[in-house]
C-alpha cells in the first residue's frame, strides 16, 4: 500500500512540476517585459526633454548612470534586473536605445521576432519589442 501511494505521488509530481516551472518562466518573462517598458518610457520621456537618447558616450550605459539621469524625475524606481535576476543591458545613441534581457539562460542570442524559447533574449528598442515571447502582445 505504501508503494502505491508513493507511486501515485511521484506520478502527480512528474505532471505538476514541469507545468509549475513553465509558469514560473512565463512569469519571469512578463515581469521582464513590463520592467523593460518602464525603463524605456523613462528613456523616451527624457529624450523628449533633451532631444536625444544619449547618456554619456554612445554605447553601454551603467545602472548608476541611468539612475542618475532618470530617477526621480522620469521614473520613481528604475528597474535594475530582469525576471531571472540579471541586470538589464542598456545601450543608447543620440537617435536610438536598446534594452536587453538575455533570457533564462543569460546568454546573448540573436533571434528576431517572436520565440517560444525561454532561453532566448527579449529586446526592446525605440518603442517596440524586437525579440519577444510569442504569446505576449507586441506594443
Amino acid at each position: 500500500m505504501k508503494y502505491v501511494v508513493a507511486a501515485v505521488l511521484l506520478a502527480v509530481a512528474a505532471i505538476v512540476y514541469p507545468n509549475f516551472m513553465a509558469a514560473h518562466q512565463r512569469s519571469a518573462q512578463k515581469r521582464t517585459m513590463a520592467d523593460m517598458r518602464t525603463l524605456a518610457t523613462a528613456l523616451e520621456a527624457r529624450a523628449t526633454d533633451i532631444n536625444n537618447y544619449l547618456i554619456g558616450r554612445p554605447g553601454h550605459v551603467s545602472y548608476d548612470d541611468l539612475r542618475r539621469v532618470l530617477e526621480p524625475k522620469y521614473v520613481k524606481r528604475l528597474p535594475r534586473e530582469d525576471g531571472w535576476g540579471r541586470p538589464f543591458i542598456v545601450i543608447t545613441t543620440e537617435q536610438e536605445y536598446w534594452v536587453r534581457s538575455n533570457g533564462a539562460d543569460g546568454r546573448a542570442d540573436r533571434v528576431r521576432g517572436a520565440t517560444t524559447d525561454f532561453d532566448c533574449d527579449i529586446l526592446y528598442s525605440n518603442g517596440t519589442f524586437v525579440e519577444y515571447p510569442e504569446a505576449s502582445c507586441q506594443e
